[in-house]
């Protein structure tokens, strides 16, 4: 079904998979959709992204044995601390209750691998969807920017 899959973390019928040369290309094809693309970088490029630095795990989100997002997080050297650092669902997926779930299954994962008492996250300033969904589950605005000039980003965290 998802190849050889070493882990899976099951919530109904929403998993984290781990992503493999048998599904990375399915996984590059999904994307927010038009309104969500300046917000999220792609999952190519983050999936490039774990490669080259340490310290990042991707994972793919399905629902059943359809393909429906993607997630990367892990230890962030410049917050010090573990970041939610990519999250999306494919925007044929939106507005179905799919990403609060899993959501929820990543933030189990962080704690359960990593021990953390915070996860930390960034966005767009002008994110308002994506802040109203982190802000419903619990992450705080810090009053802390990460990146330069016009591509800076608010900084959230949940303490746990």
């Amino acid at each position: 079904m998802f190849g050889k899959v070493a882990r899976e973390y099951i919530m109904n019928d929403i998993r984290l998979v781990d992503i493999t040369k048998e599904n990375w290309e399915t996984i590059c094809w999904l994307g927010p959709g038009k309104e969500g693309r300046e917000f999220v970088a792609s999952n190519g490029f983050s999936i490039v992204q774990s490669v080259f630095e340490e310290g990042w795990m991707i994972k793919g989100i399905t629902r059943g044995d359809t393909y429906i997002g993607f997630t990367m997080y892990g230890y962030a050297q410049e917050l010090e601390g573990y970041e939610l650092c990519r999250f999306m669902i494919d925007y044929s997926e939106q507005g179905k209750g799919y990403g609060q779930k899993a959501l929820s299954m990543i933030i189990e994962e962080m704690i359960k691998q990593f021990h953390c008492n915070k996860i930390y996250l960034s966005t767009a300033p002008n994110n308002s969807r994506g802040k109203h969904i982190y802000e419903k589950y619990g992450f705080k605005p810090t009053g802390k920017i990460c990146g330069d000039g016009a591509d800076t980003e608010d900084i959230y965290c949940m303490e746990l």
